[in-house]
């Protein structure tokens, strides 16, 4: 009996104590999924006057391994499918790849989709390595527009599109491993880089919160806030913006290949973008806004 009580004692001392190394373990030539929808919800007040603007961004990407070497692993992504839908009291506008080419900006989200992005990952999901120069190449090729105006969309485009804007918003995806085995109930932290309105750290809280025969399930935590008098250009004009609020989000993440099956995160916004005053901005502008997105990845 004391023997039986014993082994009983070791196995659930056994449990209660199981390490998981949690690593991407990706095969060459393998086929990895992302489908990834971002709807996100802004309610502004400028001048007492509401304005509420939802924005849906949607793509489909398909991410190749096309070589390891020394843990690191050699990645195409290539995008599928993309598209932008704004929607506001003025009524709803659709930019897609699988829309006509006789819509300017359809056709440049066709030409963003004709060439893969190439990077470079460790086991843990940093991205080492960035190369979206082909997506740049002839992004306003074949748009019928003013050339004045294609030069403006053109520049716009490659500096919301940077290799370091990217990096940032690549990394919030995959770099969210331990970098040691943990237990369930474990945590680790992430500092994390936000390029959008600025470019500022943050830093996330990941908990493994259980395991099943096949997954990981992670949730995280985070508190968002611009950087204390940061400005940014805002066509043109100086814009401070001063706004906080909490990111959460849980992922179920595959055993086999620490790849993300499903994940789904939660950000909300509040506080005031001030407008300075300036040639074109007689006097400041100061504005309320609030902001709730939702990412879900399939």
């Amino acid at each position: 009996m004391k023997k039986t009580l014993l082994f009983i004692a070791l196995c659930c001392c056994m449990i209660t104590t199981a390490q998981y190394d949690i690593v991407y373990n990706l095969e060459k030539d393998g086929v990895y999924p992302q489908n990834l929808v971002v709807t996100s919800e802004q309610k502004q007040v400028i001048n007492g006057m509401p304005q509420d603007i939802t924005t849906i961004i949607s793509t489909e990407s398909d991410y190749i391994v096309t070589g390891i070497k020394d843990g690191i692993y050699s990645i195409d992504i290539i995008v599928k499918s993309m598209s932008n839908t704004t929607k506001s009291a003025m009524g709803s506008e659709t930019m897609s790849s699988d829309g006509a080419s006789s819509n300017p900006m359809n056709q440049m989200f066709k030409n963003m989709i004709k060439d893969p992005i190439k990077i470079t990952m460790n086991n843990k999901g940093e991205i080492l390595s960035f190369d979206n120069s082909a997506q740049l190449v002839g992004l306003i090729e074949g748009m019928e527009l003013p050339e004045m105006q294609l030069l403006q969309i053109e520049g716009a485009m490659k500096k919301e599109m940077s290799a370091e804007k990217q990096i940032d918003s690549y990394n919030k995806i995959t770099q969210i491993l331990p970098t040691k085995e943990v237990n369930i109930g474990d945590s680790w932290d992430q500092v994390i880089m936000i390029s959008s309105i600025a470019t500022f750290e943050s830093t996330t809280t990941y908990t493994l919160e259980s395991v099943t025969d096949e997954s990981y399930i992670i949730n995280s935590s985070a508190m968002i806030a611009t950087p204390k008098d940061a400005t940014t250009d805002l066509m043109g004009m100086k814009a401070k913006y001063d706004l906080a609020g909490p990111l959460k989000a849980s992922y179920t993440i595959d055993k086999k290949t620490g790849w993300i099956k499903k994940a789904n995160f939660e950000q909300s916004l509040d506080g005031t973008v001030l407008i300075e005053k300036s040639e074109t901005m007689p006097q400041e502008l100061k504005m309320t806004m609030t902001s709730t997105t939702t990412t879900v990845i399939e």
